[in-house]
């Protein structure tokens, strides 16, 4: 690889990192998205995003599209597009139920998803997040949304996505990133940037631990 290292932001508000001469900005298509997820807070976002710029050096993936540190996200359940107000509003509601206390997570295995995306995943399967995502899966089944629920969560937060250039990698142990899950969101994703229509803390009593 020659020259040096550079980081740019792209029209859509994805940053990229390479070598040599900086990439041209260009759009990325990328219709809108509704979802549930728990974003990373500071230090921690700022670690993965890191660790993002070193894969991109390691797999030499000169274009490919980092994940911001502030969007740095665990995805819970997709809500389709979010062009309907009554299910933005619908979200919400069910949003301002939950109770739950804080709970870790810990992300320590790189692996390659299908679409190009380079993720983190937890040897553990993350069973406190699990937890929480069959409380909040239960809510929405019991709403106008049911039928976003899905069956299963495989955890993972995505570091980076290169569609045309990523390499089929084994998946690896890597150095563990946890932290303390203490809110979640319901997030409105389009053209690269992220609105949130609600969010919330976990600050109240887990059900699971209220009957022991």
């Amino acid at each position: 690889m020659n020259g040096e290292p550079h980081y740019g932001t792209s029209n859509n508000g994805q940053t990229y990192f390479g070598w040599g001469d900086p990439i041209p900005k260009r759009k990325r298509a990328k219709g809108p998205h509704l979802f549930y997820g728990v974003l990373v807070g500071t230090p921690t976002s700022d670690l993965l995003a890191h660790r993002g710029q070193a894969y991109c050096r390691e797999y030499r993936l000169p274009r490919a599209w980092l994940t911001p540190a502030q969007q740095m996200h665990i995805s819970l359940i997709s809500l389709g597009d979010g062009r309907d107000k009554d299910a933005i509003d619908a979200a919400c509601c069910i949003g301002s139920l939950i109770q739950a206390k804080p709970f870790d997570v810990c992300f320590d295995r790189l692996s390659a998803f299908g679409g190009g995306a380079l993720v983190l995943r937890s040897s553990d399967h993350s069973p406190a997040l699990q937890d929480f995502w069959r409380k909040l899966s239960a809510f929405v089944d019991d709403s106008p949304l049911k039928s976003f629920v899905t069956n299963s969560l495989e955890p993972h937060v995505t570091l980076l996505r290169d569609r045309a250039s990523l390499p089929k990698i084994p998946e690896r142990l890597v150095e563990p990133v946890g932290w303390t899950v203490r809110g979640f969101a319901l997030i409105h994703s389009h053209e690269g940037k992220y609105k949130l229509p609600g969010t919330w803390q976990l600050d109240g009593q887990d059900d699971a631990l209220a009957v022991m």
